[in-house]
């Protein structure tokens, strides 16, 4: 018999299929998930107590252990991963019709946030034929596009 190990209320209407488990701090696997008002849903419960003050997230007053990252434009894909194996933790990527944001959750920062031309309706993190370094492979309407961890077009084709 499953028993659980903590309950979680949401209070976010979370968009279908858009929900990534990442090591944010490399140790402890965190929760994030695409709101359907523009933010990304981060539950993070190893961090409770913390006080967490940027520009770009925001505790949410109701729950100690949840971040809210605004995004402000309708997040269409998300994904976590190591972006940069130099730093040991993962990355956060959102994706939206008209950018991509890579995000350190970790240090609450951009890593990069880029225009993307054709939109961004699938992401995935992984490496790719001669190109050494982990790429954010990015698929839009008609165009597949690879983003290094410093924001930089690796790959490009129709």
């Amino acid at each position: 018999m499953l028993l659980p190990v903590f309950t979680l209320k949401l209070r976010h209407k979370i968009s279908p299929r858009m929900v990534a488990i990442g090591r944010y701090d490399g140790t402890h696997p965190c929760l994030a998930a695409a709101t359907q008002t523009g933010k990304v849903f981060i539950h993070n419960p190893h961090t409770r107590n913390q006080h967490v003050s940027a520009s770009r997230v925001f505790q949410s007053p109701l729950e100690s252990d949840v971040s809210l990252l605004s995004i402000n434009q309708a997040v269409s894909c998300l994904t976590a991963g190591v972006l940069n194996p130099e730093l040991g933790y993962d990355a956060l990527l959102v994706g939206t019709q008209t950018n991509l944001l890579a995000y350190d959750v970790y240090n609450n920062s951009d890593l990069f946030y880029r225009e993307v031309a054709d939109g961004a309706n699938a992401i995935v993190l992984g490496t790719l034929g001669d190109i050494s370094s982990p790429l954010a492979i990015i698929g839009g309407n008609c165009a597949l596009q690879g983003f290094n961890h410093e924001g930089s077009d690796l790959f490009w084709t129709v």
